[in-house]
């Protein structure tokens, strides 16, 4: 078991808290910050009892769907990808699935149903890079019936029946692109921690945008933050699972802190019109708002769900962690995200930038 112990979680960042994202948000809201206006607690005792959820490319630049990408990782009861065995430190077993699946409402609920927030109109060809289950794709290329949508992933754990204008292919984001055409848009959520070089992953986006094409990433940061940290102070079990998650992700060049850096990184690819939002997303459902307890309840489920996911394999495959070990982290884990007495938050970055049109 590692001995170290990682650099300390940072204190939150100063953010306003926007409302829900609009168009006129982002040209007035460049890098809002978000907690100055604190969510206000519920401190209804019923709070307590409210539970959770208990040709585009060469054939050489594409794989097909061969035994050999589907042979997976069996390890400590969870399934990886086979292609690029690896890369990826995450699951894609039903499990996991589930979770995607689930995470991908929590987005909808927190951009209230919108898919993008970039000025697109009809865009002809979309690529969603690190598309997972692909439920973000299907649901763009079934309120945009004129475009055609490409997912890509390591794992074909995509579902069968599609939308006609959708496509997923497997391959790795990080090789060199060799698409045939370019991109009106380039959607990217959640790849914190999956990815050794982002701004040459941004730069290929970059290249492969039409003039006036648009980029969106959306991601999380790592750090978990405390809105009522001097009451009660730091989850001890989270910061430690956090810690260690920092640590593993340096270790071997995949960090997952990458979302405060995402303005700066598109700005040096040649990114003009950079637009930069950032909100306060409630992990458990303490706050008092009813739309802002919805939001936590789902959130906590995923969080529930992803203190397994989120962490195995590099606590025992980087950090020399034995299972049973993680095992325990994570139960305390989970047990700090049901006890509402901490009012959990995430912090959420959603930046855009565009292609110049000459």
């Amino acid at each position: 078991m590692s001995t170290s112990e990682p650099a300390q979680s940072p204190s939150p960042p100063h953010i306003d808290q926007p409302p829900p994202l609009t168009d006129d948000d982002h040209q007035n809201n460049d890098n809002d910050n978000a907690n100055d206006n604190d969510i206000e607690a519920d401190d209804d005792d019923a709070l307590e009892r409210d539970s959770a959820f208990g040709d585009d490319a060469s054939e050489n630049s594409k794989t097909s769907l061969t035994s050999g990408i589907t042979k997976y990782r069996e390890e400590h009861g969870r399934r990886y990808h086979a292609y690029r065995d690896g890369k990826y430190l995450f699951p894609n077993d039903d499990q996991e699935q589930d979770r995607l699946d689930l995470h991908h409402h929590v987005f909808n609920l927190v951009f209230d149903g919108k898919l993008f927030h970039a000025p697109i109109d009809n865009p002809a060809r979309v690529l969603d890079a690190g598309t997972g289950t692909g439920i973000w794709a299907i649901d763009f290329a079934d309120q945009y019936p004129a475009s055609h949508i490409i997912g890509c992933d390591l794992s074909p754990i995509q579902p069968g029946w599609i939308p006609p204008n959708l496509e997923f292919e497997v391959d790795d984001i990080e090789d060199v692109w060799r698409h045939s055409a370019p991109f009106s848009y380039i959607h990217m959520r959640s790849l914190g921690g999956s990815l050794k070089d982002w701004p040459l992953l941004l730069s290929q986006a970059y290249m492969h945008l039409e003039p006036g094409g648009y980029l969106e990433v959306v991601e999380f940061e790592v750090w978990v933050y405390v809105q009522n940290e001097g009451a009660v102070g730091k989850p001890e079990m989270i910061e430690k699972w956090q810690r260690g998650l920092k640590e593993a992700g340096d270790k071997i060049g995949r960090s997952f802190e990458v979302a405060r850096q995402l303005r700066g990184w598109l700005e040096e690819a040649g990114f003009v019109e950079v637009r930069e939002s950032v909100l306060k997303v409630p992990n458990t459902p303490w706050p008092k708002d009813r739309r802002q307890k919805d939001i936590g309840l789902y959130q906590q489920q995923n969080m529930l769900d992803a203190s397994s996911s989120y962490g195995q394999a590099h606590f025992t495959r980087v950090l020399g962690w034995r299972k049973k070990e993680y095992d325990v982290l994570s139960a305390g884990v989970r047990n700090e995200l049901k006890n509402l007495k901490y009012h959990l938050y995430s912090n959420l970055h959603v930046v855009y930038g565009q292609k110049p049109k000459k």
